[in-house]
């Protein structure tokens, strides 16, 4: 779905009906809303005199480079990945490109003939904006999740799958699944070893709501593995930096073939609740105030040390991983720049904000949207379906976000999502708290080192990349087993490394792997 506009008709009352929700006017121009759950991606592109808006950013840049308009990737995105392997919303990968979603607003104006584009961001899900005056109701709870997860199977087809895990959202997706009658949609658990604590729940969950369960494990062969990966650059028009985009890919790939949509879990902590942890409110407590010495520390100790969560800025302390610093990726990428400036003049916005709005506020804006959300799109993309998100339904995120605080959030225990525990309790006899939280799990280290050559031909390859500064790269390489959590950073360079070496998007010219034999 894609949107037109252009400085001489930008104030245009013939908005699409399918826009009227995003696009209004707005004195002398227009004003675009981004989704405020993320349902919905939207990408704006702004020239010199036209433009377009877009739900898709493939069909976007497909649309800007068909009428002649060269489009380059932004230094400042690519930096953005390399240290905190995401991009700050409303930014994309591409200049003259934004991403809006969760209280995103783009004004765009004429001015002296020209196109202008003014960016701000308010967020709708901060604690004290929610009404608090909500009926809490197990019930409710259950029907509007039902509609939910009804509408995104009308709207996308009735077939796919669900990735399943053993938490509560993804399983609160299967009981909405049973409930509509739609038990034909299989469920689909990633294994990562016989250890793995999730398959079993996800199984037993399976059977007592009539669906179909599979396994899928990660690929042992290093060649389908490549192949697997190479398909998912080829299809995707970001990089997937998020830290478990390697086994999401593998495992819908796996999936597949089918028809429809590949429903999730995901896109529900904005409004119930960022869980701020015991090590969220220490990197908080303990950060290194003052740029200099935050610098300086930098400067003596390894990427992989965790005193880097310290070095942060307040917001970018938010952030996950044990990503580059500025001294490793000014070496890597010629382009790179300091990002952490960008952050220090946002922090400034977010003085007032206590550890729950800053968490929900600053992380879910950027992670939900631009990581596990996005994530989720592109391996959907990559094997042709659509990802379905039931828990970013309008309704029931109004629904929950308004109920009284002690029915969302107890700040005493750092817990979230009491109302949706409960429901799972009264109608799965799902005990969560008692079968715990299972993180999607990965070892990055043991994946590399698998499959190293891939790896290392695939950053080896790309354009981005000084040579000589891909002499650290090879050297963490080098030490990877000895330290394992250098796997943030090489995974990080490794994923834009595929995306840009193969994406057809960008590469006229795909790279080959040779050696495992296989060449897209």
């Amino acid at each position: 779905m894609l949107y037109q506009f252009d400085s001489g008709r930008l104030n245009d009352p013939e908005v699409p009906q399918a826009w009227s929700q995003y696009i209004e006017s707005a004195g002398q121009g227009i004003k675009i809303t981004g989704d405020r759950t993320g349902l919905r991606e939207l990408y704006v592109h702004c020239g010199p005199t036209s433009g377009a808006l877009a739900t898709s950013l493939g069909e976007l840049l497909d649309h800007v480079r068909a009428r002649g308009v060269s489009i380059e990737l932004s230094p400042f995105a690519i930096s953005s990945l390399l240290h905190h392997a995401l991009v700050p919303l409303p930014y994309s990968e591409y200049q003259d490109i934004y991403f809006l979603s969760m209280g995103d607003i783009a004004e765009i104006r004429v001015r002296e003939g020209s196109l202008s584009i003014e960016l701000r961001n308010e967020y709708p899900w901060v604690v004290g904006l929610s009404r608090n005056d909500g009926e809490p109701s197990e019930v409710t709870l259950f029907n509007l999740l039902a509609q939910a997860t009804a509408r995104q199977v009308d709207e996308f087809g009735n077939d796919g799958f669900l990735m399943l895990s053993s938490g509560k959202d993804s399983p609160a997706v299967a009981l909405g699944l049973a409930e509509g009658g739609f038990k034909h949609i299989r469920c689909v658990t990633y294994s990562s070893g016989a250890d793995d604590p999730e398959p079993p729940v996800a199984a037993d969950i399976c059977r007592r709501l009539g669906l179909t369960h599979d396994i899928v494990e990660m690929p042992n062969d290093p060649t389908e593995m490549a192949e697997t990966l190479v398909r998912f650059f080829e299809a995707s028009a970001r990089p997937g930096v998020d830290l478990s985009q390697v086994p999401y890919a593998l495992a819908t790939a796996a999936a597949a073939p089918a028809a429809g949509a590949v429903f999730d879990g995901g896109g529900n902590d904005s409004y119930m609740g960022y869980p701020v942890t015991g090590h969220d409110r220490s990197k908080m407590r303990y950060r290194i105030r003052g740029r200099r010495l935050a610098k300086f520390i930098q400067s003596k100790v390894p990427v992989d040390s965790p005193i880097n969560y310290l070095t942060r800025s307040r917001l970018e302390g938010t952030m996950p991983g044990r990503t580059m610093r500025l001294p490793e990726s000014s070496k890597l990428y010629p382009g790179a720049v300091d990002t952490s400036t960008w952050w220090y003049q946002e922090g400034k916005a977010y003085r007032h904000l206590d550890a729950l709005d800053l968490f929900g506020e600053v992380n879910e804006r950027h992670t939900g949207p631009g990581g596990s959300m996005q994530k989720q799109r592109l391996a959907a993309s990559a094997i042709g379906m659509e990802a379905a998100l039931p828990w970013c339904d309008h309704d029931l995120a109004d629904y929950y976000f308004n109920l009284p605080e002690e029915y969302r959030y107890d700040r005493k225990t750092n817990k979230n999502k009491l109302l949706l525990r409960q429901m799972l309790d009264s109608y799965l006899d799902y005990d969560a708290d008692a079968i715990g939280k299972h993180y999607f799990s990965f070892d990055g280290a043991a994946f590399i080192e698998k499959n190293r050559d891939f790896v290392q031909s695939e950053i080896g390859a790309c354009s981005l990349w000084d040579q000589q500064g891909l002499s650290t790269v090879h050297e963490w390489l080098d030490q990877i087993e000895s330290r394992p959590l250098l796997y943030h950073s090489l995974l990080t360079v490794f994923m834009i490394s595929g995306w840009h070496n193969h994406s057809r998007y960008l590469s006229p010219t795909p790279v080959a792997y040779a050696r495992s034999g296989h060449s897209t």
